[in-house]
């Protein structure tokens, strides 16, 4: 009998949506876990240079965000080719077997953008510090004034992960996907750039059916500092709201920076189906042919379109 109820324990592990072998533990690494593995570890710093220079985790290598932000047909903030990416591997000596950490502040979430690119492209193991350059320096860890030595380039050969290749969503495919009721777009920005009060582009507004929920509600604040929430408190928050495991979820904010945030705690969790639309709001307002909700509440298109009712953007019931 206790034989059987392991199996069936065992089992259920394995089929209940959002669970699976993923852990937050694969995208977001502690302090503690850096500092064990710091003499294998090359750590990454993407805050701004001034910051940077004003004092750094020792040992780590500044990164600007030109090196893994790119603009193309005017839209700005999209993931990089394969040939920069490995421009930049090469440049910081890494081998795909590196292990990479990334960090920025303790609220900033551009650590979590070059990581999910990291991805994208094929690096596994890449992570992101969790509380961020903040709370590394919070605990009297150790940390350095002078630049870092450059390191000996290396041949980086990327080998890209077919799977994670889907992980990045265009405006077509999420425009195709409006009124799907198994596809949820999970709007990460403020609430006043949902609304529209808030306009950053040539539009202000959110897309429609889009469900809002800001991607600074996954994190909490401990000490002072801002750290992920508890796997158990973040699935309850996203329950709240519909986005479940059993869905499809494209997030999205303005540049797809706060959304690669968002979508690393999705793949954390086990949700299979998740995309980031890394063109988000700036190229959709500001392609006048796809539709929005503006801030009066109205669909505002240059085409005519069909569209339903809004799904809510409240939590959902229980």
């Amino acid at each position: 009998m206790q034989r059987f109820s392991y199996f069936f324990l065992v089992t259920l592990l394995f089929v209940l949506p959002g669970t699976g072998h993923a852990a937050l533990g694969d995208y977001f690494v502690s302090t503690d876990w850096l500092e064990s593995q710091r003499e294998k570890t090359v750590v990454l710093d993407v805050r701004k240079a001034p910051f940077f220079l004003l004092g750094h985790i020792d040992g780590a290598h500044h990164v600007g965000r030109s090196a893994f932000l790119e603009t193309r047909n005017q839209v700005k903030s999209l993931v990089p080719s394969a040939a920069a990416m490995r421009d930049l591997l090469s440049s910081l000596g890494v081998t795909p077997q590196t292990n990479l950490v990334v960090y920025a502040e303790d609220d900033n979430p551009y650590a979590a953008r070059l990581v999910w690119t990291l991805r994208y492209h094929g690096h596994k193991n890449s992570f992101v510090l969790d509380g961020g350059y903040d709370k590394w320096a919070a605990e009297d860890r150790a940390t350095s004034l002078l630049p870092t030595a450059k390191p000996q380039p290396s041949q980086y050969a990327l080998s890209a992960d077919a799977d994670y290749l889907q992980a990045r969503a265009e405006a077509d495919y999420l425009y195709t996907r409006l009124e799907n009721p198994g596809v949820i777009i999970w709007d990460t920005r403020r609430e006043t750039e949902h609304k529209g009060s808030e306009v950053r582009a040539d539009r202000g507004g959110h897309i429609p059916g889009a469900v809002h929920l800001n991607w600074t509600d996954l994190q909490k604040e401990v000490n002072g500092i801002k750290v992920l929430k508890s796997r158990d408190e973040i699935v309850d928050l996203l329950h709240n709201y519909g986005l479940t495991a059993e869905k499809e979820i494209v997030a999205h904010c303005q540049t797809g920076i706060r959304s690669s945030y968002a979508t690393l705690v999705l793949l954390g969790l086990g949700y299979e189906r998740v995309k980031n639309y890394d063109g988000s709001w700036i190229e959709w307002a500001n392609n006048l042919a796809l539709p929005i909700i503006n801030a009066e509440g109205k669909l505002d298109s240059s085409v005519q379109v069909s569209m339903t009712l809004e799904k809510p953007t409240e939590p959902v019931t229980q």
